[in-house]
């Protein structure tokens, strides 16, 4: 799987619920659904999330990052605490929750990944590919 053949060059934009922290990002992967226990602890169900290089992400407002494991945190703004961004520490990428984008038309859904770590009460009814964790060759 070629990763840069998923990546939309596009600067999109976006911002968390006040507006307070505000994004652009270049060359962002296309959109995952996350159904693993970091996620769902969370954001109280699955995420929906694009990928991007840390190097084309820039943002302005106070982010607090909170360790969410030894390896990951996420990013929430300082004010509404909206939850923006998840980080697997030296990665070189940033998810950023698709929830925050203001429009991000030109993304499509790739998947679904850790579906081993979907609840029981909910069930995946649409066609798109599921992994147990991430897909041969990973995700960006």
């Amino acid at each position: 799987m070629d990763a840069e053949a998923d990546v939309v060059h596009k600067i999109y934009h976006g911002s968390c619920l006040c507006g307070e922290v505000t994004f652009a990002a270049e060359d962002v992967s296309d959109i995952w659904y996350c159904h693993c226990k970091q996620c769902q602890h969370l954001s109280g169900h699955i995420v929906a999330a694009a990928g991007v290089s840390q190097n084309n992400l820039e943002y302005a407002g106070d982010i607090s990052w909170s360790p969410v494991s030894s390896q990951t945190e996420s990013g929430h703004c300082t004010t509404c605490n909206s939850l923006m961004f998840w980080n697997k520490k030296d990665s070189g990428s940033i998810s950023i929750l698709i929830g925050n984008f203001a429009d991000p038309v030109g993304l499509d859904v790739k998947g679904h990944i850790f579906v081993g770590e979907k609840p029981n009460y909910y069930k995946i009814s649409d066609d798109l590919p599921q992994y147990d964790q991430y897909p041969e060759g990973g995700i960006r």
